[in-house]
């Protein structure tokens, strides 16, 4: 029987699953997940997701983009280099906070609404926190509806635990992730941070993930 630990040490590839019931809903995020549910049928033009980072916005978007007809751009995108030809489809623009050149931003959105399609935007911050001096841009990104992703609550913060084990192959038991949410800072970040240091020591030591292995990376991040 091959052991184990032998089997953890093999750098295999685990790629994150974005399909709809993998995202973890709670209190903290139900009402963006009542956005995504209810798409194409909405009567608005399109939805700002706002939240940190970590918090979910890609996985939502890319739940709409594999039902629909929808194409995800990276803010750094949205410039006419990039878009020699816009495509009137649906489109998702994620951190829209790093959007540089606001001018083709309005021209893009101005596009997809005269085409009755809708646009999706992600960012980390509220839009009255963005740096925006173009009128015309601020009064179609506030028509918008905007839905926000607040701190996780313990249920998310258990479920985005053992997704983010499941996502890198790793076996975790709910005592010690628990413990782990009972240890950390109540952020996305930071659960994302102990996964990854888990991840890299277990494999390094060929050993599983227990409270005395946690307690380890507590300590030396503390440091």
């Amino acid at each position: 029987m091959v052991n184990s630990f032998i089997q953890q040490s093999i750098p295999l590839e685990f790629r994150p699953s974005y399909k709809r019931h993998d995202f973890i809903v709670g209190e903290s995020n139900k009402y963006a997940v009542d956005w995504i549910d209810k798409f194409p049928f909405w009567k608005e033009p399109g939805l700002i997701i706002i939240g940190p980072k970590l918090s979910g916005k890609s996985h939502l978007v890319r739940v709409l983009k594999f039902r629909s007809n929808c194409v995800i751009k990276q803010a750094e995108d949205i410039n006419i280099e990039s878009f020699s030809v816009i495509k009137p489809q649906n489109l998702i623009i994620e951190d829209i906070e790093k959007v540089t050149n606001y001018k083709f931003f309005l021209h893009v959105i101005n596009v997809l609404n005269e085409n009755n399609f809708k646009v999706i935007l992600t960012s980390r911050q509220s839009l009255k926190y963005l740096d925006i001096d173009l009128l015309d841009l601020k009064s179609r990104l506030f028509v918008l509806p905007q839905t926000n992703i607040l701190l996780p609550t313990d249920d998310v913060l258990l479920g985005i635990i053992f997704k983010l084990a499941k996502d890198k192959g790793l076996k975790i038991s709910e005592t010690v992730s628990r413990y782990i949410i009972s240890h950390i800072e109540r952020s996305y970040q930071s659960a994302n941070s102990m996964i990854k240091q888990l991840d890299k020591i277990s494999m390094q030591r060929k050993k599983n993930i227990t409270i005395p292995l946690v307690k380890e990376v507590l300590f030396k991040n503390e440091k």
